[in-house]
């Protein structure tokens, strides 16, 4: 399972470089707007994935837009 969170980390950051390299204005303001739903739908998708086993998730996301787009963002907690 390691593996596959590796990975996972892996293309999110090269995502993360992509879109920041390429946002828009509207783009980045659709995010802000939409942020609640996508984290929905990929809390609904981990857990599916998962089968339920990480159940410990926080149900809304605690971070801004800007922070998880921020490459070198680490949460304090971690």
């Amino acid at each position: 399972m390691n593996i596959i969170l590796d990975i996972g980390k892996r293309k999110l950051e090269g995502l993360e470089i992509n879109i920041k390299r390429n946002l828009t204005t509207n783009l980045y303001q659709y995010l802000e707007d939409e942020l609640t739903t996508i984290y929905d739908d990929a809390l609904g998708y981990v857990i599916d994935q998962t089968e339920g086993k990480l159940d410990n998730l926080p149900q809304s996301c605690t971070y801004t837009l800007e922070q998880l787009l921020d490459i070198n963002y680490l949460p304090e907690n971690l």
